[in-house]
Protein backbone atom coordinates (compact mmCIF):
# COMPACT_ATOMS: atom_id res chain seq x y z
CA UNK A 1 0.00 0.00 0.00
CA UNK A 2 0.96 3.82 -0.86
CA UNK A 3 0.64 5.58 1.86
CA UNK A 4 1.10 9.79 1.03
CA UNK A 5 1.06 12.29 4.33
CA UNK A 6 0.95 16.18 4.30
CA UNK A 7 1.11 18.25 7.17
CA UNK A 8 -1.85 21.29 6.41
CA UNK A 9 -1.03 21.78 10.17
CA UNK A 10 2.56 20.29 11.58
CA UNK A 11 1.29 21.01 14.91
CA UNK A 12 -1.88 19.37 14.81
CA UNK A 13 -3.68 17.13 16.63
CA UNK A 14 -5.86 14.93 14.26
CA UNK A 15 -5.32 13.36 11.15
CA UNK A 16 -7.74 12.93 8.01
CA UNK A 17 -6.94 9.90 6.78
CA UNK A 18 -8.38 9.07 3.48
CA UNK A 19 -9.16 6.26 2.02
CA UNK A 20 -9.90 5.41 -1.37
CA UNK A 21 -8.74 8.70 -3.38
CA UNK A 22 -10.32 10.26 -6.04
CA UNK A 23 -13.20 7.49 -6.52
CA UNK A 24 -16.04 9.79 -6.25
CA UNK A 25 -17.38 10.94 -9.48
CA UNK A 26 -18.80 14.39 -8.71
CA UNK A 27 -19.32 15.13 -12.57
CA UNK A 28 -22.95 13.63 -13.83
CA UNK A 29 -23.60 12.61 -17.32
CA UNK A 30 -26.15 14.27 -19.43
CA UNK A 31 -27.96 13.39 -22.35
CA UNK A 32 -28.98 16.15 -24.73
CA UNK A 33 -30.66 16.27 -28.26
CA UNK A 34 -28.75 16.12 -31.19
CA UNK A 35 -29.60 19.12 -33.69
CA UNK A 36 -32.53 18.87 -36.35
CA UNK A 37 -34.28 15.80 -34.20
CA UNK A 38 -37.33 17.77 -32.92
CA UNK A 39 -39.64 15.18 -34.61
CA UNK A 40 -38.14 11.93 -33.96
CA UNK A 41 -35.91 12.60 -30.63
CA UNK A 42 -32.49 11.28 -30.44
CA UNK A 43 -30.34 12.22 -27.70
CA UNK A 44 -26.25 12.09 -27.08
CA UNK A 45 -24.34 12.62 -23.59
CA UNK A 46 -22.91 16.03 -23.52
CA UNK A 47 -19.09 16.50 -24.49
CA UNK A 48 -18.92 19.69 -22.76
CA UNK A 49 -15.20 20.35 -21.12
CA UNK A 50 -15.36 20.93 -17.33
CA UNK A 51 -11.51 19.92 -16.37
CA UNK A 52 -9.38 22.58 -17.97
CA UNK A 53 -7.90 24.80 -16.15
CA UNK A 54 -5.59 21.84 -14.53
CA UNK A 55 -4.80 22.38 -10.89
CA UNK A 56 -0.83 21.46 -9.86
CA UNK A 57 -0.91 18.90 -7.01
CA UNK A 58 0.51 19.57 -3.63
CA UNK A 59 0.83 15.91 -3.26
CA UNK A 60 3.10 13.05 -5.40
CA UNK A 61 1.16 11.56 -8.73
CA UNK A 62 -0.53 8.56 -7.98
CA UNK A 63 -2.37 5.84 -9.62
CA UNK A 64 -5.13 4.81 -7.29
CA UNK A 65 -5.96 2.13 -9.97
CA UNK A 66 -3.22 -0.05 -9.51
CA UNK A 67 -2.43 0.54 -5.90
CA UNK A 68 -4.36 0.82 -2.50
CA UNK A 69 -3.33 4.40 -1.89
CA UNK A 70 -4.08 6.03 1.75
CA UNK A 71 -3.51 10.55 2.12
CA UNK A 72 -2.99 10.79 5.65
CA UNK A 73 -3.86 14.69 5.77
CA UNK A 74 -2.51 16.29 9.70
CA UNK A 75 -4.86 19.14 10.60
CA UNK A 76 -6.18 21.20 13.82
CA UNK A 77 -8.98 19.55 15.51
CA UNK A 78 -9.96 23.21 16.98
CA UNK A 79 -9.93 24.39 13.16
CA UNK A 80 -11.71 21.03 12.11
CA UNK A 81 -14.50 21.60 14.59
CA UNK A 82 -15.20 25.63 14.42
CA UNK A 83 -15.59 24.90 10.46
CA UNK A 84 -17.66 21.76 10.33
CA UNK A 85 -20.60 20.76 12.67
CA UNK A 86 -20.04 17.21 11.66
CA UNK A 87 -16.71 17.44 13.03
CA UNK A 88 -17.60 19.26 15.87
CA UNK A 89 -20.52 16.66 16.58
CA UNK A 90 -17.67 13.52 15.93
CA UNK A 91 -14.71 14.93 17.74
CA UNK A 92 -16.63 15.47 20.55
CA UNK A 93 -18.00 11.87 20.33
CA UNK A 94 -16.82 8.46 21.88
CA UNK A 95 -13.50 7.22 19.62
CA UNK A 96 -10.80 4.18 19.99
CA UNK A 97 -7.91 5.13 21.69
CA UNK A 98 -4.35 2.95 22.62
CA UNK A 99 -1.61 4.24 24.84
CA UNK A 100 1.05 4.00 21.89
CA UNK A 101 0.85 3.60 18.20
CA UNK A 102 3.14 -0.31 18.57
CA UNK A 103 0.45 -1.05 21.46
CA UNK A 104 -3.01 -3.02 21.21
CA UNK A 105 -6.02 -0.78 21.02
CA UNK A 106 -8.51 -0.35 23.06
CA UNK A 107 -11.24 -1.73 21.45
CA UNK A 108 -14.66 0.87 21.18
CA UNK A 109 -17.96 -0.21 22.04
CA UNK A 110 -20.56 -1.60 19.34
CA UNK A 111 -21.53 1.12 17.06
CA UNK A 112 -19.31 3.91 18.92
CA UNK A 113 -16.85 3.59 15.69
CA UNK A 114 -18.21 5.10 12.52
CA UNK A 115 -16.14 5.88 9.29
CA UNK A 116 -16.28 9.24 8.08
CA UNK A 117 -17.24 8.31 4.53
CA UNK A 118 -18.36 9.90 1.23
CA UNK A 119 -21.78 8.43 0.21
CA UNK A 120 -21.77 5.94 -2.09
CA UNK A 121 -24.79 7.61 -3.81
CA UNK A 122 -24.49 10.87 -2.91
CA UNK A 123 -26.83 12.49 -0.53
CA UNK A 124 -28.04 16.35 0.37
CA UNK A 125 -27.18 15.66 4.14
CA UNK A 126 -24.37 13.56 5.97
CA UNK A 127 -25.05 10.56 8.07
CA UNK A 128 -27.16 11.57 11.73
CA UNK A 129 -24.41 10.02 13.70
CA UNK A 130 -20.67 10.79 12.67
CA UNK A 131 -17.83 8.92 14.46
CA UNK A 132 -14.09 8.93 14.74
CA UNK A 133 -12.74 5.50 14.51
CA UNK A 134 -9.55 5.59 15.80
CA UNK A 135 -6.90 7.30 18.09
CA UNK A 136 -3.06 6.63 19.22
CA UNK A 137 -0.81 8.83 21.55
CA UNK A 138 2.19 10.50 20.20
CA UNK A 139 5.45 12.20 21.58
CA UNK A 140 5.33 15.78 21.72
CA UNK A 141 7.75 17.68 19.54
CA UNK A 142 8.51 20.02 22.21
CA UNK A 143 9.03 17.70 25.11
CA UNK A 144 10.04 13.73 24.81
CA UNK A 145 8.31 13.22 28.23
CA UNK A 146 5.14 15.08 27.21
CA UNK A 147 2.57 13.29 25.24
CA UNK A 148 -0.71 14.18 23.43
CA UNK A 149 -3.29 12.15 21.56
CA UNK A 150 -3.51 12.50 17.72
CA UNK A 151 -6.53 11.20 16.67
CA UNK A 152 -7.81 10.21 12.92
CA UNK A 153 -11.02 10.17 10.98
CA UNK A 154 -11.64 8.23 8.19
CA UNK A 155 -12.72 9.62 4.72
CA UNK A 156 -13.67 7.51 1.37
CA UNK A 157 -13.55 8.29 -2.23
CA UNK A 158 -12.65 12.06 -2.31
CA UNK A 159 -10.31 13.84 -4.83
CA UNK A 160 -7.34 13.78 -2.61
CA UNK A 161 -6.23 17.10 -3.73
CA UNK A 162 -9.82 19.09 -3.62
CA UNK A 163 -9.88 17.81 0.06
CA UNK A 164 -6.65 19.56 -0.03
CA UNK A 165 -7.83 22.89 -0.91
CA UNK A 166 -10.57 22.52 1.18
CA UNK A 167 -8.52 21.86 4.61
CA UNK A 168 -6.06 24.44 3.33
CA UNK A 169 -8.81 27.04 3.71
CA UNK A 170 -10.31 26.23 6.62
CA UNK A 171 -6.60 26.51 8.15
CA UNK A 172 -6.30 29.68 6.56
CA UNK A 173 -3.37 28.45 4.46
CA UNK A 174 -3.78 31.04 1.46
CA UNK A 175 -0.81 30.45 -0.12
CA UNK A 176 -2.02 27.06 -0.52
CA UNK A 177 -5.02 27.86 -2.23
CA UNK A 178 -5.52 27.94 -5.83
CA UNK A 179 -7.25 31.23 -7.91
CA UNK A 180 -7.68 29.52 -11.09
CA UNK A 181 -10.15 25.82 -11.26
CA UNK A 182 -11.37 23.90 -13.42
CA UNK A 183 -15.34 23.71 -13.16
CA UNK A 184 -15.11 20.05 -12.57
CA UNK A 185 -12.63 20.62 -9.67
CA UNK A 186 -14.57 23.09 -8.11
CA UNK A 187 -17.63 20.60 -8.58
CA UNK A 188 -15.33 18.29 -6.82
CA UNK A 189 -14.28 20.61 -3.81
CA UNK A 190 -18.17 21.34 -3.80
CA UNK A 191 -19.04 17.73 -2.92
CA UNK A 192 -16.51 17.89 0.20
CA UNK A 193 -18.01 21.45 1.15
CA UNK A 194 -21.84 19.98 1.21
CA UNK A 195 -20.86 17.04 2.66
CA UNK A 196 -19.34 18.67 5.33
CA UNK A 197 -21.26 21.85 5.81
CA UNK A 198 -18.25 23.58 5.92
CA UNK A 199 -19.95 26.60 3.72
CA UNK A 200 -19.44 29.35 6.07
CA UNK A 201 -15.56 28.78 6.40
CA UNK A 202 -14.98 28.53 2.77
CA UNK A 203 -17.37 31.64 2.13
CA UNK A 204 -15.05 33.93 0.89
CA UNK A 205 -13.02 31.51 -1.44
CA UNK A 206 -15.99 30.26 -3.31
CA UNK A 207 -17.03 33.69 -3.91
CA UNK A 208 -13.66 34.17 -5.77
CA UNK A 209 -13.91 31.42 -7.74
CA UNK A 210 -17.53 32.62 -8.38
CA UNK A 211 -16.08 36.32 -9.82
CA UNK A 212 -13.07 34.68 -11.29
CA UNK A 213 -14.85 31.39 -13.06
CA UNK A 214 -18.99 31.45 -13.38
CA UNK A 215 -20.90 32.67 -16.35
CA UNK A 216 -24.32 31.92 -17.12
CA UNK A 217 -24.40 28.85 -19.34
CA UNK A 218 -24.78 29.31 -23.05
CA UNK A 219 -27.34 26.07 -23.33
CA UNK A 220 -28.82 23.34 -21.29
CA UNK A 221 -26.63 20.45 -20.69
CA UNK A 222 -24.07 18.82 -18.01
CA UNK A 223 -22.77 22.27 -17.16
CA UNK A 224 -25.87 23.94 -16.11
CA UNK A 225 -26.36 20.96 -13.61
CA UNK A 226 -22.42 20.98 -12.26
CA UNK A 227 -23.23 24.69 -11.86
CA UNK A 228 -26.16 24.18 -9.71
CA UNK A 229 -24.54 21.39 -7.45
CA UNK A 230 -21.74 23.94 -6.96
CA UNK A 231 -24.22 26.93 -6.08
CA UNK A 232 -26.21 24.59 -4.25
CA UNK A 233 -23.11 24.03 -1.81
CA UNK A 234 -21.74 27.53 -1.47
CA UNK A 235 -25.54 28.72 -0.89
CA UNK A 236 -25.04 31.13 -3.50
CA UNK A 237 -28.49 31.96 -3.74
CA UNK A 238 -29.11 34.22 -6.82
CA UNK A 239 -26.92 32.03 -9.43
CA UNK A 240 -29.10 28.66 -7.75
CA UNK A 241 -32.45 30.79 -8.45
CA UNK A 242 -31.70 31.38 -12.20
CA UNK A 243 -30.27 28.04 -13.12
CA UNK A 244 -32.71 26.12 -11.54
CA UNK A 245 -35.72 28.53 -13.56
CA UNK A 246 -33.38 27.50 -16.89
CA UNK A 247 -33.24 23.46 -16.36
CA UNK A 248 -37.18 24.02 -15.38
CA UNK A 249 -37.98 25.36 -18.72
CA UNK A 250 -35.26 23.64 -20.90
CA UNK A 251 -34.71 20.53 -19.09
CA UNK A 252 -35.82 17.41 -20.64
CA UNK A 253 -36.64 14.27 -17.85
CA UNK A 254 -34.45 12.73 -15.48
CA UNK A 255 -33.93 9.91 -17.66
CA UNK A 256 -30.80 11.79 -19.31
CA UNK A 257 -29.06 12.33 -16.60
CA UNK A 258 -27.03 9.96 -14.34
CA UNK A 259 -26.30 11.83 -11.15
CA UNK A 260 -23.34 9.60 -10.24
CA UNK A 261 -22.27 11.62 -6.95
CA UNK A 262 -23.65 14.53 -7.24
CA UNK A 263 -25.05 15.57 -4.05
CA UNK A 264 -27.90 17.83 -5.41
CA UNK A 265 -30.62 14.33 -6.17
CA UNK A 266 -33.48 15.53 -4.62
CA UNK A 267 -33.20 18.90 -5.82
CA UNK A 268 -32.93 17.90 -9.54
CA UNK A 269 -36.25 15.56 -8.28
CA UNK A 270 -37.81 18.72 -7.29
CA UNK A 271 -37.00 20.51 -10.45
CA UNK A 272 -38.21 17.87 -12.92
CA UNK A 273 -41.24 17.81 -10.95
CA UNK A 274 -41.51 21.50 -11.62
CA UNK A 275 -41.29 20.77 -15.34
CA UNK A 276 -43.58 18.18 -15.59
CA UNK A 277 -46.57 20.03 -13.92
CA UNK A 278 -45.81 22.90 -16.56
CA UNK A 279 -45.69 20.88 -19.32
CA UNK A 280 -49.26 19.22 -18.08
CA UNK A 281 -50.26 22.63 -17.71
CA UNK A 282 -49.78 23.78 -21.11
CA UNK A 283 -51.59 20.42 -22.44
CA UNK A 284 -54.73 20.88 -20.30
CA UNK A 285 -55.00 24.27 -20.98
CA UNK A 286 -55.06 22.77 -24.91
CA UNK A 287 -57.87 20.33 -23.60
CA UNK A 288 -60.10 23.08 -22.01
CA UNK A 289 -59.97 25.25 -25.13
CA UNK A 290 -61.09 22.73 -26.92
CA UNK A 291 -63.84 22.18 -24.88
CA UNK A 292 -64.51 26.02 -24.54
CA UNK A 293 -64.28 26.57 -28.15
CA UNK A 294 -66.83 23.27 -28.49
CA UNK A 295 -69.58 24.86 -26.52
CA UNK A 296 -68.96 28.46 -28.13
CA UNK A 297 -67.61 29.62 -24.25
CA UNK A 298 -65.01 31.18 -26.16
CA UNK A 299 -64.11 33.20 -29.54
CA UNK A 300 -66.42 36.33 -30.26
CA UNK A 301 -69.50 34.19 -32.43
CA UNK A 302 -70.01 30.70 -33.90
CA UNK A 303 -68.09 31.70 -37.02
CA UNK A 304 -65.37 32.64 -34.47
CA UNK A 305 -64.97 29.70 -32.20
CA UNK A 306 -65.79 27.03 -34.95
CA UNK A 307 -62.58 28.65 -37.15
CA UNK A 308 -60.60 28.68 -34.08
CA UNK A 309 -61.63 25.00 -32.88
CA UNK A 310 -60.86 23.57 -36.38
CA UNK A 311 -57.05 25.67 -36.48
CA UNK A 312 -56.72 24.14 -33.06
CA UNK A 313 -57.61 20.46 -33.81
CA UNK A 314 -55.31 20.81 -37.33
CA UNK A 315 -52.01 22.05 -34.73
CA UNK A 316 -52.28 19.52 -32.95
CA UNK A 317 -53.10 16.92 -35.28
CA UNK A 318 -49.82 18.19 -37.19
CA UNK A 319 -47.47 18.28 -34.11
CA UNK A 320 -46.02 15.31 -32.72
CA UNK A 321 -45.81 17.06 -29.76
CA UNK A 322 -49.45 17.70 -28.68
CA UNK A 323 -50.94 15.01 -30.29
CA UNK A 324 -52.07 12.72 -28.86
CA UNK A 325 -51.24 14.27 -25.60
CA UNK A 326 -47.95 12.67 -24.20
CA UNK A 327 -48.54 11.08 -20.66
CA UNK A 328 -46.17 12.23 -17.97
CA UNK A 329 -42.69 12.37 -17.32
CA UNK A 330 -42.90 13.74 -21.03
CA UNK A 331 -38.80 12.37 -21.51
CA UNK A 332 -37.26 13.79 -24.13
CA UNK A 333 -39.30 17.18 -24.11
CA UNK A 334 -38.85 20.28 -22.48
CA UNK A 335 -41.06 23.28 -21.39
CA UNK A 336 -39.45 25.59 -24.10
CA UNK A 337 -40.48 23.14 -26.45
CA UNK A 338 -44.04 23.06 -25.69
CA UNK A 339 -44.72 26.74 -25.23
CA UNK A 340 -42.52 27.26 -29.05
CA UNK A 341 -44.81 24.79 -30.31
CA UNK A 342 -47.84 26.94 -29.01
CA UNK A 343 -46.37 30.25 -30.13
CA UNK A 344 -45.64 28.96 -33.75
CA UNK A 345 -49.32 27.78 -34.12
CA UNK A 346 -50.26 29.42 -38.11
CA UNK A 347 -52.82 32.38 -37.42
CA UNK A 348 -55.57 32.48 -40.00
CA UNK A 349 -56.35 34.97 -42.35
CA UNK A 350 -60.46 35.52 -42.21
CA UNK A 351 -62.45 38.19 -41.95
CA UNK A 352 -64.61 40.89 -43.71
CA UNK A 353 -61.75 41.76 -45.89
CA UNK A 354 -59.61 39.31 -47.83
CA UNK A 355 -55.71 38.75 -46.48
CA UNK A 356 -56.61 40.27 -43.39
CA UNK A 357 -56.11 38.66 -39.92
CA UNK A 358 -58.92 37.95 -37.10
CA UNK A 359 -58.13 39.41 -33.85
CA UNK A 360 -59.10 35.97 -32.53
CA UNK A 361 -56.00 33.46 -31.99
CA UNK A 362 -55.21 30.47 -30.16
CA UNK A 363 -51.68 32.18 -29.01
CA UNK A 364 -53.95 35.21 -27.93
CA UNK A 365 -56.15 32.57 -25.69
CA UNK A 366 -53.37 30.55 -24.31
CA UNK A 367 -50.92 33.80 -23.35
CA UNK A 368 -52.17 34.48 -19.87
CA UNK A 369 -51.61 30.22 -18.78
CA UNK A 370 -48.33 30.68 -20.91
CA UNK A 371 -47.68 34.07 -18.97
CA UNK A 372 -48.74 32.25 -15.14
CA UNK A 373 -46.21 29.24 -16.09
CA UNK A 374 -43.30 31.52 -17.11
CA UNK A 375 -43.99 33.10 -13.78
CA UNK A 376 -43.95 29.73 -11.56
CA UNK A 377 -40.29 29.23 -13.89
CA UNK A 378 -38.71 32.20 -12.88
CA UNK A 379 -40.06 32.33 -9.28
CA UNK A 380 -38.57 29.00 -8.20
CA UNK A 381 -35.75 29.77 -5.23
CA UNK A 382 -33.13 27.62 -3.78
CA UNK A 383 -35.49 27.50 -0.71
CA UNK A 384 -37.90 25.57 -2.41
CA UNK A 385 -35.41 22.83 -2.49
CA UNK A 386 -35.03 22.43 1.00
CA UNK A 387 -36.40 19.12 2.84
CA UNK A 388 -39.04 19.54 4.96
Amino acid sequence: MVVLTYDVDPQGDLVVVLQEPNTTRSIPEVSIRQPGTHKTPSFQIDQDILNLPKVSSLLPSFDSSEETVEVRIRVSSFHMKLASPMFERMLNGPWRESTSPESSSTPAPPGNSVHLDAPIEAADEPPAVPGVIGAFTSSSSTSPTTAFRIREVIAHGWNADALLVVLNVIHGINDQVPRELSVEFLAEIASIVNYYHCQRAMQFAGEVWQLRMYTFPSRYGMRCIVWLSIAWAFGWEEVFDKLASYIIENGEGLCLIKPHDIPINSVLDKLDAKRQDCIAKIVNRLDELSDELLDGRTGCDHRCSSMLLGSLLRERHDSALLNPAMPSPYTGYSVHEFIKKVICFRVMEWGRYPATSHGCTIMALMQPSIHRIENEMRSFKISHSKDN
